[in-house]
């Protein structure tokens, strides 16, 4: 069956929160480190307003999703999270061509603080490192900065 990309709702969010920390888990940081992000991999219904979050759906399950805001000056992608039995299928892929066919419709560049396990995926998408960015913990972690012209 195909995937569906769907705008998400309030009624999501404990699932797409579930989904954000095993998918960061998935990499194998240690559960410290989880535990320091997690306010970070959360979503709250005010992100819902703020920001356009899709979510993926395969055989009516939630499998992954992407949070997309606009800025005066460009795009960017705030969460790109798959549940881990699905990473690697190309269904990021098929989330992030979506979502971003959907809200980025004027000519501004897409940008992406992404982890640097992410990075391989974002330069198969066609995205840039083009610097680097503090991460939140711990001290001294740096996550690239890529951006992707339009």
């Amino acid at each position: 069956m195909t995937v569906q990309i769907i705008k998400a709702n309030i009624d999501d969010i404990p699932k797409l929160n579930k989904i954000s920390i095993a998918s960061k888990k998935h990499w194998g940081y240690p559960d410290a480190w989880i535990a320091q992000w997690h306010e970070a991999l959360t979503i709250s219904p005010n992100d819902l307003v703020e920001s356009i979050i899709f979510k993926a759906v395969l055989d009516s399950e939630i499998i992954g999703f992407c949070a997309l805001c606009e800025t005066p000056e460009n795009y960017e992608v705030l969460h790109l999270w798959l549940d881990p039995a699905y990473i690697g299928k190309g269904y990021g892929k098929t989330l992030l061509t979506e979502a971003l066919a959907r809200v980025a419709v004027q000519p501004k560049d897409i940008i992406v603080e992404a982890d640097p396990y992410a990075e391989p995926f974002y330069a198969k998408m066609g995205f840039v490192t083009i610097g680097q960015v503090a991460g939140t913990y711990p001290p001294g972690r740096v996550l690239p900065l890529m951006r992707r012209e339009r």
